[in-house]
């Protein structure tokens, strides 16, 4: 009795062993062909990075001062 359950066990561990590579390689297929097409159609494409005019520089230039001593760099925060 317990080989006969010993082999069933080690079956069913097979049979869900393939069904999940099975299913991973729908998934990615799936997957890939989704990006795919939304790049061919223009619906994925990046964001094209702006420089932001609307920002005080003076006011980041003084939050932090850095200087040499001879020694090492200092970052005064």
């Amino acid at each position: 009795m317990r080989n006969i359950l010993a082999v069933l066990t080690g079956l069913g561990l097979v049979v869900a062993a393939f069904a999940g590579v099975a299913l991973a390689l729908v998934i990615g297929t799936l997957a890939a062909g989704t990006i795919v097409l939304a790049r061919l159609t223009g619906r994925l494409q990046p964001a094209m990075a702006k420089a932001s005019t609307s920002g005080n520089r003076d006011r980041a230039r003084t939050d932090y001062r850095v200087w040499n001593d001879g020694r090492g760099t200092i970052i005064d925060m």
